[in-house]
């Protein structure tokens, strides 16, 4: 059993499109579950209810992604179910730059997942599966 959130997609501000890009190749040698991501952006979506994630389930060591710019990456597995009729959930990873912006928004997050055809307003079920009741808290 999981826990499920409703969620809407969201435009983010731009930098994950070429910043995830030049992080990929030293994400997925950390941790090479994430190899088959959209490797040019993430997924941002708006939750309905606040989430926090206390305990990733990979925290990367420092990265030099960029020259000068060292940064640590959270990822979480979850499972994500566009709301339309023929959808099914597929995987994704909850992206946590800890750097961004966004880090401290318990409304919204950033998936890395496979490519998907999606437009702002889309809905989206977040699903949490039963182990990340104990790692999450819904605020």
């Amino acid at each position: 059993m999981s826990l499920t959130i409703a969620a809407t997609k969201v435009s983010g501000i731009g930098l994950a499109t070429t910043a995830v890009a030049k992080q990929y190749p030293h994400l997925v040698r950390q941790f090479p579950d994430i190899r088959d991501v959209h490797r040019w952006g993430t997924l941002n979506l708006q939750l309905e209810y606040p989430l926090r994630i206390l305990n990733p389930d990979y925290t990367t060591t420092e990265i030099e992604w960029d020259p000068g710019f060292k940064e640590r990456f959270s990822l979480t597995r979850i499972d994500i179910e566009p709301c339309t009729q023929a959808a099914r959930p597929q995987p994704a990873w909850v992206y946590v730059a800890h750097r961004s912006v966004h880090r401290a928004n318990t409304l919204f997050i950033e998936l890395l997942t496979a490519t998907l055809e999606v437009k702002n307003g889309d809905k989206f079920l977040v699903h949490l599966p039963s182990y990340r009741y104990t790692s999450c808290i819904l605020l």
